[in-house]
């Protein structure tokens, strides 16, 4: 019942605010932006032995605070590892982000072979690395259209820590 009274409040004056006055108290009333943050990237295969693009997958976990459903439209992203831009993209794939929670988003992304090989050897000679994912999420709004909420991540590679999570140790 709540979620239909705030649509007929959004019906009503929406169709008010003329465009010389500001909807924003209206807006914020009906729509909460949601929150998104980078939870994990994964990689789609071992890039060891990839001949291809090396396929890795973002995960976006968007917090819903609205009472009704929405619509991811896109997201758009890069990633940079040292000092090198490995990927940037957009998906357009519209995914459904579910109300009063937390939805995980899987977006998959085609790293650059030739630049990822490049950013790997130098992982490897650095002995730890610096890395960067960021982008936004367009969310469809009521009456705005679509909504970017940005996402960023950034730490440190090092190779050695990561072979010894696998199992894999040096003495």
């Amino acid at each position: 019942m709540r979620i239909v009274k705030r649509w007929i409040l959004l019906l009503l004056f929406g169709a008010s605010c003329l465009p010389g006055s500001s909807c924003r108290p209206l807006l914020k009333e009906v729509f909460q932006t949601p929150k998104v943050r980078l939870v994990d990237i994964g990689m789609a295969g071992n890039p060891f032995l990839s001949r291809g693009p090396v396929e890795a997958i973002l995960h976006l976990a968007v917090n819903n605070p609205n009472s009704y459903a929405l619509t991811v439209a896109s997201v758009t992203y890069s990633a940079t590892v040292g000092t090198r831009r490995v990927a940037d993209g957009e998906q357009t794939e519209e995914m459904r982000i579910e109300p009063s929670g937390e939805t995980v988003v899987k977006v998959p992304v085609r790293l650059q072979t030739d630049v990822f090989a490049a950013a790997l050897r130098e992982v490897l000679e650095a002995r730890a690395l610096s890395y960067e994912f960021n982008g936004s999420v367009g969310v469809v709004a009521p009456v705005v259209g679509v909504v970017r909420v940005p996402f960023s991540r950034t730490g440190t590679i090092d190779p050695m820590d990561i072979l010894r999570r696998k199992g894999i140790g040096f003495n």
